[in-house]
C-alpha cells in the first residue's frame, strides 16, 4: 500500500514536470529568457570587459615650461600603457577646453619654473586634473602621473647624492629605505571581468529564473485554471507535487544553463577557473533551487502575464549592490546586510567567487552552502503553500 502511494506520489510530480516543458517550450517570452537571454547576455557582457584593464585614456599635457626636464618628464608620461597623450601644449587655457569638450579625461601641468626648482633643490609642483566621475578612469591617469613622477624624482634624489660622492648602490637603497613590493592575488592582471563577470553570470541565472517563472506564474492566472495542476492539487500533498514537478523541469533547463557559462563562456574568455568542476556544481545545485522556489512563490502573485516583468525587472540593480562584491558588506547598513542573507545569490556569489578564483575548497565554502540550502527549505515551504492557496482559490470559482 505504501509502496502503490510512493508510485502515485512520483507518478505525478514527473506528470507535472513534462507538463512544464511543454509550458515552457510553447511560450516565446520564457524561451526568451530561458535559453536566447541566457546564450547571449554571458557573451555580450564579457565581451565588453574583455580587455580586462582600461588603457591610452586621453589626457593632455600643459607644458608651461618646456626645460629639458620637463620634456623628459612628459616623455615618460607619454611610455605608460594607462594613458595616451592627446596634445602636448603650453597653453593651460587649451588643454582645459579639450578637457570640457570631453575629448581629454585628464590634464597634467608642468608648471614653467618646473626646471629652476629643481636646480634650486626646491619642491616642484606636477599638477594633475583627472575626470573622477570615471573612477577606472581617474585610477588609470593617476596612476600613470604618479609613476612617471615618482620614477623622475626618484632618479633626481639618487643624481643628487651620486653628486655628494656617495656610491650609486649606496645612494639607490638610501634613497628607497622602505622598499614595497606588491603581488595581486587571484587577479594578477588586475581586470575588471575577472572580478565582474563571475559574479554577474550567477545574477544572469537568477534573474532570467525570476523573470521566466514570473511569466508563467501570470500566464496561469490568465487562464483562470489547468486542469492537471487542479487535479494534482485535489489530492493530498499535490501543492508539494506541482511545485517539486515544476522546479525538477526549471533545474534540468538551468543546469545546461550553468554548464554553459561556466564552462564554456569562462573557457572562451580566459576567466580565471580554479574550483573542482564537481565539487562547484555540487555547491551550485541548491542555489538554483533555492531562486526556483523564491521565483515559483513570487509567482503566484501575478494577476497578469506582465506585472512580473514590471516588478522583478528592477531587482538586478538591487541584487547586485546587496552580494557585497561591489562594495564592502560592512559599509552596507545592518538592515540592508539582513535582507541580502534572503537573496539566493548573495551566499552563491561569495562561494562561487572563492571557489573558481581563490583556490577555496569546498569545505572552505560549506557555510556559504548551508546558507543556500536554508533558503531551500525555507523558499519550498513558501512555493508549497502559495501554490496550495492559488490553486485552492481556481477549485472554488
Amino acid at each position: 500500500m505504501k509502496q502503490n502511494k510512493t508510485y502515485s506520489a512520483f507518478s505525478q510530480i514527473v506528470k507535472i514536470w513534462f507538463h512544464e516543458y511543454k509550458t515552457i517550450f510553447n511560450d516565446a517570452g520564457v524561451i526568451t529568457l530561458f535559453v536566447v537571454a541566457v546564450l547571449i547576455y554571458p557573451i555580450l557582457y564579457t565581451l565588453a570587459y574583455n580587455n580586462e584593464i582600461v588603457k591610452e585614456v586621453p589626457i593632455v599635457i600643459v607644458d608651461e615650461d618646456d626645460s629639458e626636464m620637463s620634456r623628459k618628464l612628459v616623455s615618460m608620461i607619454s611610455a605608460t600603457e594607462e594613458v595616451k597623450v592627446l596634445l602636448k601644449t603650453p597653453d593651460y587655457y587649451e588643454g582645459i577646453l579639450l578637457f570640457d569638450k570631453s575629448k581629454a579625461y585628464g590634464v597634467i601641468v608642468i608648471p614653467e619654473d618646473f626646471q629652476q626648482k629643481i636646480y634650486q633643490f626646491q619642491s616642484a609642483t606636477v599638477s594633475v586634473y583627472a575626470d573622477a566621475s570615471y573612477m577606472i578612469i581617474y585610477k588609470q591617469i593617476m596612476t600613470a602621473a604618479n609613476y612617471a613622477i615618482g620614477t623622475m624624482g626618484a632618479g633626481i634624489e639618487v643624481q643628487r647624492r651620486i653628486s655628494k660622492q656617495q656610491q650609486l648602490q649606496q645612494a639607490i637603497s638610501e634613497r628607497d629605505l622602505l622598499p614595497l613590493e606588491v603581488y595581486s592575488l587571484y587577479n594578477p592582471k588586475g581586470g575588471y571581468a575577472t572580478y565582474l563577470m563571475p559574479a554577474v553570470f550567477l545574477l544572469i541565472l537568477q534573474q532570467t529564473l525570476l523573470l521566466g517563472i514570473s511569466l508563467i506564474g501570470g500566464t496561469l492566472h490568465e487562464k483562470g485554471h489547468d486542469d492537471l495542476l487542479v487535479q494534482t492539487a485535489s489530492k493530498k500533498g499535490g501543492a508539494i507535487a506541482i511545485v517539486l514537478g515544476k522546479s525538477l523541469a526549471y533545474y534540468s533547463i538551468y543546469l545546461i544553463n550553468a554548464l554553459y557559462i561556466i564552462v564554456i563562456v569562462m573557457w572562451l574568455f580566459e576567466l580565471p577557473m580554479h574550483a573542482n568542476y564537481f565539487e562547484l556544481f555540487v555547491f551550485l545545485t541548491p542555489f538554483l533551487f533555492a531562486v526556483i522556489y523564491l521565483s515559483i512563490s513570487v509567482s503566484t502573485l501575478f494577476k497578469k502575464r506582465e506585472h512580473g516583468l514590471m516588478v522583478l525587472l528592477f531587482t538586478s540593480i538591487p541584487f547586485i549592490f546587496l552580494t557585497g562584491f561591489s562594495w564592502p558588506t560592512e559599509a552596507i547598513p545592518a538592515w540592508q546586510n539582513y535582507l541580502a542573507q534572503l537573496i539566493p545569490s548573495t551566499p552563491a556569489i561569495k562561494g562561487f567567487q572563492a571557489m573558481s578564483q581563490r583556490y577555496a575548497s569546498f569545505s572552505q565554502v560549506s557555510q556559504h552552502w548551508v546558507h543556500i540550502w536554508a533558503l531551500v527549505l525555507i523558499y519550498f515551504a513558501l512555493a508549497s503553500l502559495s501554490m496550495k492557496i492559488l490553486i485552492s482559490r481556481r477549485l472554488k470559482k
